[in-house]
């Protein structure tokens, strides 16, 4: 009887196994499945042999086409490739959910809340508050761009001080300036550079974008594995930087509550509260709940200042790495503001050099190279295949901005790509950094903003170069859920003939 129960459950195993490596009927190609974990070893080994999760896909992409169908532990995943494809697939509803595995869960207390990682009725709720009063309190107004202008000469102080004891750390170097540019807004004040506790915050982020990639890593492949090995899964790792910043954001949002007047909000988080205390507590499908303040507060943190540091830091490296740029840059906005004035938003559409050069930048310099998951909502017929419903969906904006049907000679950096016959900027709809139908960034304005003054200012106060002290910079960021760059110096200078 023992022997027949033992055979039985090795039966009921080995049927239970190619289950497993079952493919869909009509799912993408891509490499042949194992159980259990699927095709994660040909990934880990991938990954490993190219230093990126999304070169790892091309290798696989160059044999398997550009619509690649894998299975990594428990995930199914569909990796899509190419301008024409990628645009397809994002102005398609049914590719505009969210992924719903652990890690995105995790940091939303085991829900699903927030606007970065939500769908339906909850995203769109969210979205809608989120943006009508971010325009309230200064977005795409006359007020944002003053306040940017602020932010740009405190950050010219504030490295100038800096200058003066040495190179110069620059790969957080903009983080308190663009995380001030929102934090006015959402909270209603503002960073100092010698705040210990912000710069504690901004280190967790910097943090949290290297523990996982863009798929949530083994935490959402294998998540059983965290009661196995925490450490070595990353789950002790995540929840130290969550529990972390989960406690600053309550903090404040705990500030915003004993301040709470009857009168008009200052600020996104007052205006929630003031939402929230307005309505019907036992109303399941109201988004005004504390929980869902805090990590609607959590995703504009995150999203809102990793993003646009990552591209200053990215931009100020390759200029000092290409220093003939840098006169390229300086003498045309010499050109439009002389050596009397800084310079202001308004000065961009008489700066097509170096809105080109941003342009550029972004579409060359490799920083999300798959942007943010997407999940299929319902089963999708798409290109001859049969996508089945949950499966995550990562785009290759990297094989986007590289795709030579679009570009000529992409991995070469021509900034002239974005200048018409006359020499004015014109975009081109194959660079698409912000992304692309409803998903496309809810920050775009202010991002595209608060990248071109800050950067501009940059290079009107200051001459710089690679420290001899530091030696050459690494040009290869860290692989994360974006591509973030490593820790680089440089020596800075006031210009000498302008006076802040």
């Amino acid at each position: 009887m023992l022997f027949e129960t033992i055979s039985l459950l090795f039966v009921v195993l080995f049927l239970c196994c190619i289950y497993d490596c079952l493919k869909p009927n009509y799912f993408p190609p891509g490499p042949f499945w194992l159980p259990v974990i699927g095709c994660y070893p040909i990934f880990k080994l991938l990954r490993w042999k190219y230093g990126y999760v999304y070169l790892a896909f091309k290798r696989l992409e160059e044999t398997y086409g550009p619509i690649l169908g894998l299975k990594l532990g428990r995930q199914k995943l569909v990796v899509i490739s190419s301008y024409d494809l990628v645009k397809k697939a994002l102005l398609r509803d049914e590719f505009n959910g969210r992924p719903d595995e652990y890690f995105f869960r995790v940091r939303a207390f085991g829900k699903r809340k927030g606007v970065l990682f939500t769908e339906g009725q909850m995203w769109s709720q969210s979205r809608r508050f989120t943006m009508r009063h971010l325009r309230t309190f200064g977005l795409g107004q006359s007020l944002m761009n003053t306040r940017l202008i602020t932010e740009a000469q405190s950050l010219v102080d504030h490295l100038r001080r800096q200058s003066e004891n040495g190179p110069v750390l620059m790969h957080t170097a903009f983080d308190i300036a663009v995380l001030n540019a929102l934090w006015t807004m959402l909270a209603g004040s503002r960073f100092q550079y010698d705040d210990k506790r912000s710069n504690e915050m901004l280190e967790a982020v910097h943090d949290s974008f290297k523990i996982s990639d863009t798929m949530g890593g083994i935490l959402s492949q294998m998540p059983y594995l965290r009661f196995i090995i925490p450490k070595l899964s990353g789950y002790s790792e995540l929840m130290r930087l969550l529990q972390k910043l989960w406690k600053f954001l309550d903090e404040e949002i705990t500030e915003h509550e004993k301040k709470l007047t009857d009168g008009q909000p200052q600020d996104l988080i007052e205006a929630f509260l003031l939402e929230a205390a307005s309505r019907n507590p036992e109303n399941d499908d109201d988004i005004f709940d504390r929980e869902n303040l805090l990590i609607l507060c959590l995703d504009l943190f995150l999203a809102g200042s990793q993003t646009t540091t990552d591209t200053l830091a990215s931009a100020i490296l390759f200029l000092a790495l290409n220093p003939k740029w840098i006169k390229i840059l300086q003498e045309e906005l010499d050109k439009q503001t002389g050596r009397t004035r800084p310079p202001t938003l308004e000065d961009s559409s008489s700066l097509p050099t170096i809105e080109a050069f941003l342009a550029e930048v972004q579409r060359y310099l490799i920083l999300a190279p798959l942007g943010v998951p997407h999940r299929t909502m319902n089963d999708v017929d798409f290109n001859g295949y049969r996508i089945p419903k949950d499966t995550l969906i990562l785009f290759d904006f990297y094989s986007v901005h590289n795709d030579p049907a679009y570009w000529t000679n992409p991995e070469e950096f021509k900034p002239e790509r974005f200048l018409d016959d006359k020499g004015q900027f014109c975009q081109q709809t194959a660079n698409m950094p912000f992304g692309l139908g409803k998903r496309r960034c809810l920050g775009e304005i202010l991002a595209r903003s608060s990248l071109f003054i800050y950067f501009v200012y940059f290079i009107h106060f200051f001459d710089f170069e690679i420290s001899s002290l530091h030696g050459k910079p690494d040009p290869n960021g860290y692989d994360g859920f974006t591509i973030s760059p490593k820790p680089y110096y440089l020596v800075l200078s006031m210009r000498s003939d302008m006076k802040h």
